[in-house]
């Protein structure tokens, strides 16, 4: 029966939730358009507080431009509404631009088209209680966003750090020690995952405390260090020959669970080699920074499930 019944995530909970507020509040001071009261918890319920701001952001500025344009134009130019539509959206877009909110340019443009459609008399009364019902809403949701459980998506990045690293051993023998050329793009696709979902990491925490900037600072570092693992295997990949082994080298493969051949490891000579041993040398270190930080990691990820 379980299987039958579709997954009700908690933002599809905080969404209705936060549509019911914003139209109690809006029957609370008798709206005359609680519809966008409703649009307004819609939008501006995101998968983070960092997309909710910015949500907001757009929709209350909008809004106010357009419908302060349609207001003042459609009185200025009563007798001739089309003109006055068409030399106020010219008008309100330069304003927009200039103002570097190119963001509320189109739902701006639909307000004030809304609002010069409206007869004179009403044009202000219909202005005033969009962008009323929809501030309503917008506030609504971005504190329902905030309150009830914000999105974390920490311990993800934690996994995803973890698997990088886990899949590095397998690159390594077939470039170093079988002399092969493996493809990375599958390594490149989790690199552009754990960015992902850092930029998520960083927007839902907008107004987080200390602590949170400190978890973001640390979880850009260590995606540094796998970029920094994945151009060494990319410079070792570029290599026309592999070059020798280093003893110390071959000794410090045991970081990534590999061990040489026997007689493979012998001191450089050519230019080859020692080229190739920094860029093992590198890509080693990295290695082992990364599993200190899964280690050290891994009970503050269960905590923040």
């Amino acid at each position: 029966m379980g299987r039958l019944l579709p997954h009700i995530g908690l933002r599809t909970v905080k969404t209705g939730l936060a549509v019911v507020l914003a139209l109690f509040l809006a029957d609370l001071r008798a709206s005359p358009l609680p519809i966008f009261a409703a649009i307004g918890a819609i939008v501006a319920m995101n998968r983070t507080v960092g997309d909710a701001f910015e949500s907001c952001r757009t929709q209350f500025f909008g809004i106010l431009l357009g419908a302060g344009f349609g207001a003042l134009f459609v009185n200025l130019f009563e007798g001739l509404r089309y003109v006055g539509i068409g030399l106020g959206m010219m008008a309100l877009i330069l304003l927009c631009v200039s103002l570097r909110l190119r963001f509320a340019v189109p739902l701006a443009c639909i307000v004030f088209s809304a609002v010069c459609l409206s007869p004179a008399d009403q044009a202000l009364y219909y202005g005033v209680n969009r962008l009323l019902d929809t501030s309503i809403g917008l506030v609504t949701a971005l504190a329902v966003n905030i309150a009830l459980k914000p999105y974390n998506n920490y311990g993800q990045i934690v996994r995803l750090l973890r698997h990088f690293r886990q899949a590095v051993p397998a690159y390594v023998e077939e470039r170093v020690l079988h002399g092969r050329y493996p493809d990375l793009s599958p390594l490149e696709q989790q690199l552009h995952r754990i960015a992902e979902e850092l930029a998520l990491f960083e927007k839902q925490y907008v107004l987080r405390p200390q602590g949170r900037t400190e978890q973001a600072v640390f979880l850009r570092g260590c995606e540094q260090l796998a970029r920094s693992v994945y151009q060494e295997l990319a410079a070792l990949c570029a290599m026309d020959e592999r070059g020798c082994l280093s003893p110390e080298n071959a000794a410090r493969l045991a970081v990534l669970g590999l061990t040489a051949p026997e007689g493979m490891a012998v001191p450089p000579r050519r230019d080859a080699d020692v080229v190739g041993n920094y860029h093992l040398d590198n890509l080693l270190r990295a290695c082992t920074f990364l599993d200190e930080f899964d280690a050290a990691q891994q009970p503050a990820a269960g905590q923040e499930k």
